[in-house]
């Protein structure tokens, strides 16, 4: 009778450790897919996909998106983006206008999710602070309407003054930081 007990003791701890390790392999085969890291949602939101197809892009502007963010009650998609390294004023305009021409395809592709919505650029880059430190700060902000980011042919403009002048005239929005507004 002993033997028995203890051999279903044995069995019923055994089946315990082998049902807790799968769970937890199960668990982190869930959450280790990229920028999907986190999200326990069975069905993931159009910033978490925005956030996994531009994860998975190299920009060559040397600017990383940071972060993608749907905001419900303003109905905006917000983009971060980041320059890591210090560069001079002209560089760092030029870097983050290029950056939205190289992920704009990407996000055109959602027309269905983000049509009528605003898409929102913030930018953030390592800058220089009056006691010489490098900090990060906010240098840029802008914003389009889906709608008008469909009917400009991003492809054409390939020149940094026709970029700008671009943003000047199609974008609702474009605030630079006072250090890098004029170069």
């Amino acid at each position: 009778m002993k033997s028995v007990l203890k051999l279903s003791i044995g069995l019923i701890i055994g089946v315990l450790l082998i049902t807790s390790a799968a769970l937890i392999v199960n668990n982190n085969s869930t959450f280790s897919g990229g920028a999907m890291v986190g999200s326990a949602q069975e069905h993931p939101t159009i910033a978490d996909i925005l956030m996994s197809e531009l994860d998975e892009m190299p920009l060559d502007s040397g600017v990383d998106v940071v972060g993608v963010s749907y905001y419900e009650n303003v109905d905006a998609i917000v983009i971060g983006l980041e320059k890591k390294t210090y560069t001079d004023n002209e560089q760092l305009r030029n870097s983050m206008i290029a950056s939205i021409y190289e992920i704009m395809p990407v996000i055109l592709s959602h027309s269905d999710e983000l049509s009528g919505k605003k898409i929102v650029f913030t930018g953030s880059s390592i800058s220089l602070n009056a006691k010489g430190s490098l900090t990060m700060m906010k240098i840029f902000h802008t914003e389009i309407g889906f709608d008008m980011a469909r009917e400009i042919t991003w492809s054409d403009v390939d020149d940094e003054k026709a970029r700008e002048q671009l943003m000047a005239d199609c974008f609702e929005y474009v605030w630079w930081h006072s250090r890098v507004k004029d170069y």
